[in-house]
């Protein structure tokens, strides 16, 4: 059964439960107005006994009362307010009704048949009255006197009913069937955020599941797309070493072509060119998992490790470290060392002999920033946002710079820190690669 017909159910059912036993109780303790209802004679059976007494005597009081036993099966007597019987009445005197008359003046008189007996206070503009009022089992419940109205409001209430719970079970799954659409859709590779839009302005945990799934959506449509165009890449950036491979083998494997040094080490170099590509796919793969355990490490004495380590790469260069942050990550150390290397490799690559790469740590609020800036010819500004993207060079790069993914692996372990990459041209000249890292991971 659908979800939709099961909350209906149970809706509907729970209120038609609540409300007859709402019904059973008002019934035990409110039997006389039921019985009203069902036998409308009495509704003004008080009025017209005291008007017919009142105003055409006892007489024809007691032949009215004596039509209604006859025709309603219904018995009466009556009495002033001091209990005193104004009519023989139709119903026999009980013990608790009135005085009793001496036992030798008691004459035995049939019991009235099974039934309900009521007593009612009527008050004229005369006198008051009390009415006993006797009705005959057979005649207690009968359902065909009941009135079309009582039938009707029950048949109302049920619809009214139906109605409520019909609307609140749609309204509780309609949002289901959206977000089922909506993950059917990013099942066949196109998410489509629009069909959540309605749902995401609620304010109740639909809206919450809904603001979710579309945040989860959106980031593993970035990874579909993101994988879809890196496997482009990929499939592009292979064609070209393949292709050279394929020729030099070509041409090595000609029998009257004799042994040539030059050939081969063109072929070594093409295979080292396949194997750093491949490595640095691996690397940017490993990037997206989680299965490395993250551990708590200071970033300050990894920052001066990695510093040194490329000041002593490039001895002709001068590396400026300034500033501290003080701060204590939680992450992968390696990872991160990893990302600010590839960083001032890129700066030593494109930094004229003698120059210098200023590295400035600042400690903000909330933050920290490291910026590396170089003196090298820097980047256009439409290229900017462009250079952490997979297998992008900028025009006028040499041809062997690179494969354009040391930008993309160093944005990759920042983001799993929780931080950002960004990058402006420098205030002189150059790059400058600005890390945004939180504080709040320390």
């Amino acid at each position: 059964m659908r979800l939709f017909w099961k909350v209906f159910a149970v809706l509907w059912l729970a209120t038609l439960l609540v409300g007859g036993s709402g019904f059973l109780v008002s019934r035990a303790l409110q039997q006389d107005w039921l019985l009203l209802q069902l036998n409308p004679q009495l509704r003004d059976f008080a009025a017209q006994l005291t008007s017919t007494y009142e105003h055409e005597g006892a007489v024809a009081a007691q032949d009215w009362l004596e039509q209604q036993r006859r025709q309603h099966r219904i018995r009466a007597r009556l009495f002033d307010a001091s209990a005193t019987s104004l009519l023989p009445g139709t119903l026999p005197r009980l013990p608790r009704f009135g005085p009793q008359p001496p036992p030798s003046a008691r004459h035995p008189e049939p019991p009235p048949p099974r039934g309900r007996l009521l007593q009612l206070s009527w008050q004229t503009d005369q006198q008051d009255y009390l009415i006993t009022v006797h009705i005959a089992e057979p005649n207690l419940w009968n359902a065909e006197r009941a009135p079309i109205g009582l039938v009707l409001n029950i048949a109302l209430g049920m619809g009214l009913l139906a109605l409520l719970s019909l609307l609140l079970s749609r309204y509780m799954t309609a949002p289901l069937r959206q977000l089922g659409l909506a993950a059917q859709s990013l099942g066949h590779g196109r998410f489509e955020g629009a069909r959540l839009a309605r749902i995401n302005q609620r304010r109740d945990e639909i809206g919450d599941l809904s603001r979710q799934f579309g945040l989860m959506a959106e980031q593993v449509q970035n990874l579909l797309d993101s994988q879809q165009q890196l496997m482009r890449d990929i499939s592009h950036e292979l064609r070209s070493p393949l292709a050279r491979l394929r020729i030099g083998l070509a041409l090595g494997s000609q029998p009257d072509r004799a042994a040539d040094a030059a050939l081969w080490q063109r072929l070594d170099r093409e295979c080292d060119r396949l194997d750093r590509l491949i490595d640095a796919i691996l690397t940017l793969s490993r990037l997206d998992s989680q299965a490395e355990p993250a551990q708590t490490f200071a970033l300050d004495p990894l920052l001066r490790r990695v510093v040194e380590d490329a000041q002593f790469a490039t001895p002709e260069l001068t590396i400026n470290l300034q500033g501290a942050s003080q701060l204590q990550l939680s992450g992968w150390p390696e990872q991160l060392a990893s990302a600010i290397d590839n960083l001032l490799r890129n700066a030593q690559r494109f930094s004229p002999p003698e120059g210098q790469i200023r590295v400035q740590v600042d400690a903000a609020a909330g933050h920290c920033e490291i910026s590396i800036e170089d003196e090298g010819p820097g980047v256009a500004e439409p290229w900017l946002s462009k250079l952490s993207e997979p297998f992008v060079r900028v025009p006028g790069q040499p041809a062997d710079s690179g494969y354009g993914l040391g930008l993309t692996i160093a944005a990759r372990a920042i983001a799993r820190h929780n931080g950002t990459l960004r990058f402006d041209c420098a205030p002189q000249r150059g790059l400058r690669a600005i890390i945004r890292l939180p504080k709040g991971q320390s």
